[in-house]
């Protein structure tokens, strides 16, 4: 049943606590550029390093994986390289990133295993049907599988999107030429030569072309180039008769060389040839015959001769002068226009486009008319896919304008006139709603616009005028409530700005007049408990910053001149005062007094913009206070009773070093470090019972690196953070270290979160965007899927099994949110839990029952927030608990009870600190013990005295004390140990027998082995046991005759195994629990 909350809420992580690097920030974007850039070095290992810092969840992941792939395929190990790919293939990694099936199907063809490559690449070919490196791949492949034919088909498509994919030219001008179509193979090489001028495949192309096409390429065609057109019978007579190799024929260039005068010649008749629609005459013959109408040819005939500049020599360089005149008035300004003209399917319609470079890779085709970019135009990406939909009129956006992400999804349509936006605006999320409309006039916002969303419904609404905000944005919660209303006039904030908590009561209001803060401003806990006030008089305080705890005692007060704070006053939940600074008239702290809880004062700073420049420590019976060192030697605050509280060093008046912070038991507290006066490197606090409570790092005042949090003094989870925000991956932990949850962060928010099931297996993945629930998957503990609940557009009455039909979840969605009632029963009916919803935060009454269906817990919640009184009840169905909470404040008597109702702890919290008397009672309701308590910290017991009277108060120092309170006849009536304010050791009430009602043993607080009750007959009600205060094993109830209630195992603090059920002594019911859900019932 935890299952669907677990969705919820956040998970954290953990390492080992010795080995841990608490500076290590996590940052895949950074972990993919090092291992990118190492790669480049060619330092295959150590970018494979890169590549596996960034871990599974991160949506970086499968990138990651694809980069580490490449840079195996690099190294010399292609068993490791195969091995990995297989991995990659077989876990599905391929499908969330399609180009590793490029990858694969390229290092697979390397490595001989054509059939394979070929199955990768045809699957590549599913998600980038437009790639002109997938096209070129593919025809080597099937060049290397000795089918021609295919590699022909695939080199001219690549061709075709991509006029700048050399290796496509190159290589499907040797095949022309092995095939005997000496012109078809010089028109595609000299389109190579005419885009690359260096390396040993413009020496090859040269050479190839530099041979006598009377002697040479002699093979009889089979292969098919163009299904029509491409007649090249005429020039291909010219050059098998070696008619340009004649001196008669005259050369337009200084190198007289077969090449020279073959590919004038074939220059020459592209002027003339008849153009169909074969594709060598449509994709080459047009840039040579502009070649020769612009008297072009000299210079040309030197350009394509740069990749042997070094065995030419001067008879080249000579001409550096006409390459350079070349290519600045051909190539830079006229050759692309002419080159990068197609015949391609543009929206449905064989249209003639220019096809536009950005990277060297296509990224812009359309139709040109008098140089003008006009009608309809793709962006897109580098790998071919479309991004953007654009009309364009004479070079500027007009009409309708469409943009998609790399997978094709809709997440955008924007209107312009004549360059400027104007009309209606729609963004969309990746699930496909619309995220928000806009209006726009003459390039400017005008009109509503509204926002919306992820799974469904209004977000916020405003109204624009001339680009500025003018009326009421008016923001709404999921469920359609008034989430804030904010007024606007002209741009300008005006009038009230009203919050809205989640239940629909105010939260706090500013009013604001022409962007200025004017009149009272509250903060309410529920709409009516006042959280904090603070009055304004055109945008200057005017009167005391007020705030208060949830039960109306006042928290804080801070006075203001001229819009710096004076002085102000912090107070501890029990009203008495804390500290208080005093300020400089540039608000400045000047001074900060130190009181004790009781208002006595025990120590007193004194700073200069920053800087300390003495202190003062106050002590009993001492009428004035003594001088502190703050330059020279260790800097030591204490307590009136003497006890350190602060110890470091200062430099200057900063902190500096090492600075450690103690409990007023002496017991560490927090220990830090500084330099320059900002808080760097590690840093660790402690529980008041001196286990860990926390490690991690600072750089410059700000958390960034490995966060460790403790609790009963095991590593429970590990945050990763950078910069002060979540970023990377967070898991949780169960007591005995096994994985609990997953989750991982991006900059702040919430990606994708697991829970698992005690055997490590996934129990629940959630999927978030934008910190939103998306989608649900649960599974069972062998793994399999039971569920799967998109949250898109979900609304009304839903009902999911869990556990195989085992639980039953009944609940309500508005917009993806639980709103309403959820309900949780068994297969037979029997309620297990209900709770109420209010956009998909628990609001209102809830209660959890128990194996037997008596009630566990019983709490009211406000908000998401605990309020009013809760009860707790043990595994039997018996109260044993009860506390009270003030709107999330645990503020309020706790009252602990034996088996009969009785109370056996009573005492009042404040803010969750025990402030006051508490009460122990024996199971008749005798108050047999008073502990006296202030702050939290205990400083007094009051036990029985001769008469069985609680009259005299013994105070106890340090927190530490053996108290034995006895009944009059000698009998111990409660026995109890504190260290340091921590129970230690066992814990033992009787009645006046001297048999016991109550018995359990304590590690510094921490429950440990058998917590035993007693019936008054001498017999044991229930035996629990515990582990580091977690329940653990078997926990046994019984009924007052000695016959079993109730048997239930436990791990890890939850129900883990089998759950008996007796009646008159015998089982009447078994369920079996993993992980806390039920599982099976049988009788």
């Amino acid at each position: 049943m935890k299952n669907i909350f677990i969705a919820f809420i956040l998970g954290l992580s953990s390492v080992t606590y010795s080995q841990t690097d608490y500076s290590f920030v996590y940052d895949s974007e950074a972990f993919l550029k090092e291992g990118i850039h190492l790669y480049e070095e060619g330092k295959y290992q150590d970018a494979i390093k890169a590549f596996d810092k960034i871990v599974k969840n991160d949506p970086k992941f499968y990138s990651a994986q694809y980069e580490k792939a490449l840079a195996l395929s690099a190294s010399e190990d292609k068993e490791a390289a195969k091995a990995f790919y297989e991995e990659a293939y077989n876990k599905g990694y391929m499908k969330e990133e399609p180009e590793f099936y490029m990858a694969y199907g390229s290092f697979l063809s390397d490595q001989k295993d054509y059939e394979k490559s070929e199955k990768m690449f045809l699957e590549s070919l599913k998600t980038f049907p437009n790639s002109s490196t997938l096209f070129y791949n593919l025809a080597l492949l099937y060049v290397r599988k000795e089918e021609r034919q295919k590699s022909v088909d695939y080199l001219e498509k690549a061709i075709t999107i991509n006029p700048n994919h050399v290796g496509s030219h190159y290589l499907l001008g040797l095949i022309a030429l092995e095939d005997g179509r000496v012109t078809e193979g010089s028109l595609a090489l000299l389109a190579y030569l005419t885009l690359v001028s260096e390396g040993k495949g413009c020496e090859n192309a040269i050479l190839k072309l530099n041979a006598k096409f009377a002697e040479n390429y002699l093979e009889k065609s089979k292969l098919v180039f163009s299904k029509s057109g491409d007649n090249f019978e005429e020039i291909d007579v010219i050059l098998r008769n070696s008619l340009p190799l004649k001196s008669a024929y005259k050369i337009n260039s200084t190198i007289d060389d077969v090449i020279t005068r073959q590919v004038q010649a074939i220059a020459e008749y592209a002027v003339d040839h008849k153009m169909e629609n074969g594709f060598f005459e449509t994709t080459y013959i047009p840039f040579l015959a502009d070649i020769i109408k612009k008297k072009q040819f000299e210079g040309f005939s030197y350009h394509i001769l740069l990749g042997m500049k070094d065995q030419l020599g001067k008879k080249l360089s000579s001409q550096n002068k006409k390459i350079t005149a070349f290519y600045e008035n051909y190539i830079s300004k006229d050759f692309w226009q002419v080159f990068a003209k197609r015949n391609v399917d543009l929206f449905g319609k064989q249209e003639q486009v220019v096809i536009y470079l950005e990277n060297g890779k296509p990224y812009l085709l359309g139709k040109e008319e008098n140089g003008k970019k006009v009608g309809k135009y793709k962006v897109l990406n580098s790998s071919g896919n479309m991004v953007s939909e654009l009309n364009l009129v004479n070079d500027q956006l007009d009409g309708l304008q469409k943009y998609y992400d790399n997978k094709g999804r809709l997440t955008e349509e924007k209107n312009y006139s004549k360059g400027k936006a104007e009309g209606k605006r729609t963004k969309y999320y990746e699930n496909g709603n619309i995220e928000f409309v806009e209006n726009y006039k003459n390039d400017m916002l005008e009109g509503i616009s509204t926002s919306y969303y992820i799974n469904g419904g209004k977000n916020c609404e405003v109204n624009f005028v001339n680009n500025e905000r003018d009326g009421a944005l008016i923001c709404l919660y999921e469920n359609g409530t008034k989430k804030s209303e904010i007024n606007y006039s002209k741009g300008k904030l005006h009038g009230n700005y009203i919050q809205y908590d989640n239940v629909g009561n105010i939260s706090s209001t500013y009013p604001y007049t022409m962007e200025k803060i004017d009149g009272k401003v509250y903060e309410y806990y529920n709409g009516k408990v006042l959280k904090s006030e603070i009055e304004y008089k055109a945008g200057t305080i005017s009167s005391p910053y007020k705030s208060y705890f949830a039960n109306g005692t006042l928290k804080e007060e801070t006075t203001y001149v001229n819009n710096n704070p004076a002085k102000a006053i912090i107070n501890l939940a029990n009203g008495k005062k804390s500290y208080e600074t005093l300020y400089d008239k540039e608000g400045y702290v000047a001074t900060n007094n130190y009181y004790n809880g009781n208002d006595a004062p025990y120590f007193q700073e004194t700073l200069k913009r920053g800087e300390i420049k003495s202190a003062l420590q106050f002590e009993p019976g001492k009428p004035k206070p003594t001088e502190v060192p703050v330059s020279k030697g260790t800097y030591v605050m204490k307590s009136l009773e003497g006890s350190v509280l602060t110890k470091g060093n200062y430099e200057k008046g900063i902190k500096k070093g090492e600075w450690n912070y103690f409990y007023t038991t002496g017991a560490l507290n927090t220990q830090e470090s500084y330099e320059n006066g900002t808080r760097t490197g590690l840093a660790r606090t402690f529980n008041p019972d001196t286990r860990p409570s926390s490690v991690f790092n600072y750089v410059n005042d700000t958390i960034s690196g490995v966060y460790e949090s403790f609790e009963n003094g095991r590593l429970a989870n590990v945050y990763h953070y950078k910069n002060g925000e979540l970023n990377g991956l967070h898991k949780s932990f169960y007591p005995d270290g096994s994985i609990l949850s997953e989750n991982f962060y991006s900059d702040g928010t919430l990606y994708k979160s697991f829970n698992y099931w005690q055997n490590g297996t996934i129990n629940l993945m959630t999927r978030y965007i934008n910190n939103t629930p998306v989608k649900m998957e649960s599974y069972s503990t062998e793994g399999k899927k039971l569920n799967e609940v998109d949250y898109t557009n979900k609304n009304g009455k839903m009902t999911t099994l869990y556990n195989n039909g085992i639980e039953i979840h009944e609940y309500t969605l508005t917009n993806g949110l639980f709103e309403g009632k959820y309900l949780v029963k068994d297969k037979n009916g029997k309620t297990r839990s209900e709770s109420s919803f209010t956009n998909g935060i628990r609001n209102g009454k809830s209660a959890v029952y128990g194996p037997t269906g008596g009630l566990q817990v019983e709490r009211n919640y406000y908000a998401g927030k605990p309020d009013g009184i809760s009860k707790y009840y043990d595994i039997a169905g018996n109260l044993r608990m009860s506390d009270n909470y003030i709107l999330g404040n645990n503020t309020g008597l706790l009252t602990r009870y034996f088996h009969n109702k009785g109370k056996f702890l009573e005492y009042n919290q404040l803010d969750g600190d025990i402030e006051g008397e508490a009460k122990y009672y024996n199971q008749k309701g005798d108050n047999i013990l008073i502990l006296g308590y202030q702050n939290n910290a205990l400083v007094y017991y009051i036990k029985l005295d001769k008469d069985g009277k609680l009259t005299e108060k013994t105070p106890i120092a340090a927190q530490t004390a053996k108290i034995i309170s006895s009944y009059p006849n000698g009998k111990t009536a409660i026995e109890i140990n504190f260290v340091k304010g921590n129970i230690d050791g066992k814990l033992v009430v009787n009645n006046q027998e001297g048999k016991p009602e109550f018995e359990a043993n304590y590690d510094m607080d921490l429950l440990s082995g058998p917590r035993i009750e007693y019936y008054p007959n001498g017999k044991i009600y229930k035996k629990e046991n515990f582990k580091n205060s977690y329940f653990e094993g078997v926990q046994e109830f019984f009924k007052e005759d000695g016959k079993p209630l109730l048997t239930a195992e436990y791990k890890n603090d939850e129900l883990h195994g089998l759950c008996k059920i007796y009646t008159n002594g015998v089982v009447s019911q078994t369920q079996r629990y993993d992980s806390d859900e039920l599982i099976e019932i049988t009788k």
